[in-house]
């Protein structure tokens, strides 16, 4: 009996560690806006995107989504490194063609500090794309 809860101590120890070996999406440096903002290219739709900055952890920062076409809406999800769980948003729109989120990532507890922010977008052509950029929060 004590072997058993032994192996399942260290189970339940060890199995969290597991996810944050893989990052859940494939990071692109050419979306990282952890130093400036950019101007992007999804499919044949136009996206610039700017941050507050500094981006840090438990503190309090927005990202403002610039669309070439007219959009419909903007959910956002966002997450860490290791897959510790969904954070979503709802954007908040400026105009047909800007939308914000504001966020506040914790920090995490293996000291790995890349996050993505996802952007499920609907045109208002009916046209969806998902877009994804990347930043450091140290």
């Amino acid at each position: 009996m004590k072997k058993i809860i032994l192996v399942l101590t260290l189970i339940i120890m060890v199995v969290p560690f597991f996810s944050f070996a893989a990052f859940p999406v494939n990071y692109k440096a050419a979306y990282d806006i952890t130093d400036k903002d950019g101007s992007f290219k999804n499919d044949t739709y136009g996206i610039s995107v700017s941050a507050t900055r500094p981006i840090k952890p438990m503190k309090e920062f927005t990202l403002t989504y610039t669309f070439d076409k007219a959009v419909k809406s903007v959910k956002f999800t966002s997450n860490m490194e290791m897959d510790m769980g969904k954070y979503e948003y709802e954007g908040k729109k400026i105009s047909d063609n800007v939308f914000t989120v504001t966020q506040v990532l914790v920090k995490c507890m293996s000291g790995r500090t890349k996050w993505y922010t996802k952007a499920d977008i609907t045109y208002m052509d009916g046209n969806k794309r998902v877009f994804y950029v990347f930043y450091d929060v140290k």
